[in-house]
């Protein structure tokens, strides 16, 4: 399945994979401190982006998903993932997460 995705997709490089993923969830983290301010300021567009996002996460395994949710919402602190995995199997790993939740994101909202 992962090689299908791999296949499929435009093959983006590792950092255009960071520079596309820090734009959308520096927009939803936006969105989820208004959603937590109660700020009543959401348009139906930005809640069904946001909800692309929520969904394309959801999409990953609880590994992909700690590393996303660690470095691009919670802004954990910078050696955060040296308790959890190996040099090479971080790295591995986020890059299949980014693959995967930018493959998911573009397929549900064309941005």
């Amino acid at each position: 399945l992962f090689y299908l995705i791999e296949m499929s997709m435009k093959h983006y490089t590792f950092k255009e994979l960071i520079i596309l993923a820090q734009y959308h969830f520096k927009y939803y983290r936006s969105y989820l401190k208004r959603k937590n301010f109660n700020i009543p300021k959401q348009i139906p567009l930005e809640c069904a982006y946001a909800y692309s996002i929520e969904s394309s996460i959801e999409q990953l395994t609880q590994d992909e998903r700690r590393i996303l949710i660690s470095e691009y919402i919670d802004c954990t602190d910078k050696n955060w993932w040296m308790e959890f995995f190996s040099k090479t199997s971080y790295y591995r790993i986020k890059r299949r997460a980014l693959t995967r939740f930018i493959h998911c994101l573009h397929n549900e909202i064309v941005v």
